[in-house]
C-alpha cells in the first residue's frame, strides 16, 4: 500500500497521507513519498493543493516505533527530518494556496505540517499536541517558527512545556486554524473554500506567500536547519531510548 496517494481535478492537486492504522504517522517512506508529491504538485501548475489524512485522522506525527527500532534513531531522525523540512519549503513556497484538511490528530510534526499551509479547515474533534516533550525531543517541521510567532513566547511556552491538547475553539481563537466544521460538513466546507479561493485573480498568489514569508517567517530555513541538528541530536542520546520505553509502557 503506498503511503502516500495523490488525486488532481480542476487546478486542485490533493495529497492524501495514505496509513491509516498508524493515524498517519510519518516514517521514512511517506516522508520521501510526501516530499515527491509536493514537488509534482507544484510542477503541475495545480493552483491548489490540499493535504489530508485518511482513515479520519490528519497525522499523528513521527513514527515512533521506527525510531525505537532503529540502532541509530539519532541519525534516522536527522534524515527524515531533512524530507520532512524540505516538504515544509516547498508548501511556503509554491505559488499555489496549501489547504491543510484536519481531522483526527494533529501532533507534532503534524501540526508543524499543519501550520505550514495557507489556509487549516478542521472537524470540531481534532485534537493538536505538540507532543515532542513527552519523549524528550525539541519540536521539528517547523513548530517551533509557526507556533511560537502565532501564538507568542507564553503560549508557546506552555504548549510545549505541558505537552497539552489543544481542541479546536481554543485552535480557532489562538489562530492555528481558520474553520471549525461538523464531521458531516467537512467535504462541502473544502469544495466551498476552494471556489472562494479560485473566484479572485489567483496571478497575486506566489507574490502574497513571498510577503506572508518575509513578514511572518523570516529566517524560516535556519531555523529549520537548527530544529533538525537539535532534534537529531536529542534522539542520538541513551535517554531517548528511554523515554520511548517508558512511553510505550504507558500506552
Amino acid at each position: 500500500m503506498s503511503t502516500i496517494m495523490e488525486s488532481t481535478e480542476n487546478g486542485v492537486y490533493t495529497i492524501m497521507l495514505n496509513r491509516p492504522d498508524k493515524k498517519n504517522s510519518m516514517n521514512s517512506d511517506l516522508l520521501v513519498n510526501l516530499h515527491k508529491s509536493l514537488k509534482s504538485a507544484d510542477t503541475s501548475g495545480a493552483q491548489i493543493i490540499v493535504i489530508r489524512g485518511s482513515g479520519k485522522a490528519f497525522c499523528a506525527g513521527g513514527d515512533l516505533i521506527e525510531f525505537n527500532e532503529s540502532s541509530d534513531p539519532g541519525s534516522r531522525i536527522d534524515a527524515m527530518a531533512g524530507e520532512l523540512h524540505e516538504s515544509i519549503k516547498l508548501i511556503r513556497n509554491t505559488g499555489a494556496i496549501v489547504i491543510a484538511v484536519l481531522e483526527g490528530v494533529a501532533v507534532g510534526a503534524g501540526i508543524g505540517l499543519s501550520l505550514a499551509c495557507d489556509i487549516s479547515i478542521a472537524t470540531n474533534n481534532v485534537i493538536m499536541n505538540m507532543g515532542y516533550r513527552r519523549i524528550g525531543l525539541t519540536p521539528d517541521g517547523g513548530g517551533s517558527i509557526f507556533l511560537s510567532r502565532l501564538v507568542g513566547i507564553k503560549r508557546f511556552s506552555e504548549l510545549y512545556l505541558f505537552s497539552k491538547n489543544i481542541g479546536m475553539k481554543e485552535a480557532k481563537e489562538l489562530g492555528l486554524v481558520n474553520f471549525v466544521v461538523d464531521e458531516s460538513e467537512l467535504e462541502e466546507t473544502l469544495k466551498q473554500v476552494v471556489r472562494d479561493i479560485k473566484a479572485l485573480p489567483m496571478e497575486t498568489i506566489k507574490y502574497f506567500k513571498h510577503l506572508v514569508n518575509e513578514s511572518l517567517f523570516f529566517g524560516l530555513d535556519n531555523h529549520l536547519d537548527k530544529e533538525k541538528f537539535y532534534v537529531s541530536e536529542l534522539a542520538g542520546k541513551p535517554q531517548f531510548k528511554e523515554h520511548l520505553t517508558k512511553f510505550f509502557s504507558r500506552k
